[in-house]
């Protein structure tokens, strides 16, 4: 069976995965019934923004969960190289044809599934190149004025212009610290 692509993340009640500018997240809720080993152990490949893992960097090595990984199993997209130089060398850095990539790695007999971590703006570009499987929300309870929204400016424009996609609902589980986690088929 192929893996799926799964767009894994926590953003607001508005549909925020960090508020503007800073790429902050101050009002992530922890809740001690996630398992997140056992989460990470689902996927072989993880797909980042350079922002998006720039926030793990800043973590430090104790917190960041991708630090120590396999150099091929992490994969970075940026479009300015220059800006990975410092942090390259413990990645795959992807400029250019992040499509193409993303289409070739998910041919590829993997173990696990791919999480697509973020930002919104791959999230988008994948999603409108019909590449995005199942988006799995955190949802918390929390509500930001402006910031990075799930899926980038236009994410539900391209080859379906405004009427953007179906997600059919697999799963929805309300926890007690108020996080909802959601489970989504995208419908091409």
């Amino acid at each position: 069976m192929p893996s799926l692509i799964r767009y894994n993340l926590a953003p607001t009640l508005n549909g925020f995965i960090a508020s503007a500018p800073s790429s902050l997240t101050p009002w992530i809720v922890s809740d001690p019934t996630i398992d997140f080993p056992a989460l990470y152990a689902e996927f072989s490949v993880f797909l980042l923004g350079r922002r998006t893992y720039e926030t793990f960097l800043a973590m430090g090595s104790g917190e960041n969960p991708l630090a120590g990984r396999p150099r091929e199993s992490v994969v970075v997209f940026t479009r300015d190289p220059d800006k990975a130089i410092e942090w390259s060398r413990d990645v795959t850095v992807v400029s250019d044809d992040a499509v193409g990539f993303v289409k070739a790695l998910k041919a590829k007999p993997l173990e696990g599934d791919i999480w697509l971590m973020g930002g919104g703006e791959l999230a988008g570009m994948l999603l409108r190149a019909g590449l995005v499987d199942i988006v799995e929300a955190a949802i918390m309870p929390a509500v930001v004025g402006k910031g990075v929204s799930m899926f980038g400016e236009g994410g539900g424009e391209g080859d379906k212009g405004e009427q953007g996609w179906r997600l059919v609902l697999e799963k929805a589980e309300a926890l007690k610290t108020g996080i909802l986690m959601t489970r989504y088929r995208v419908l091409y």
